[in-house]
């Protein structure tokens, strides 16, 4: 149980860090703003209010604002922020071992011959 919360902890934290929580917020903010124009009129006319930018909501505004001190706030600080990479895949080489002779055993058959030939006609068993 522990390993499996810390592993949603650490998962958490990376997203947090990536800033994830605004694209969440962002896309809250999407639905709600998709559902009233929606309401109001078409569903292609909600789609075009909700994208264009011109109609932003409160939630939106808060979005924006938040992003924009997020990336401002290392450099008021004056501290040098890396950004952790999404992927941190270390790419290995596989190397095939090198070719050498390969030796097999000749393995013998011979096909078996029955002498017995097969009953004609083949037996009918519990149906006496």
């Amino acid at each position: 149980m522990l390993p499996h919360l810390a592993r949603q902890a650490l998962v958490l934290v990376v997203c947090l860090s990536l800033g994830m929580h605004w694209a969440l917020l962002q896309g809250i903010a999407w639905t709600g703003m998709l559902i009233s124009f929606a309401a109001e009129g078409t569903v292609i006319e909600a789609v075009e209010k909700t994208f264009n930018g011109q109609n932003a909501c409160a939630l939106c505004q808060k979005v924006k604002q938040g992003q924009a001190s997020d990336d401002e706030q290392p450099q008021q600080n004056g501290q040098a922020v890396k950004k952790i990479d999404a992927v941190l895949v270390q790419t290995s080489k596989l190397v095939a071992p090198a070719a050498g002779m390969m030796f097999f055993v000749h393995v013998h058959e011979e096909q078996v011959r029955r002498s017995e030939e097969p009953e004609m006609p083949p037996p009918r068993r519990g149906l006496a």
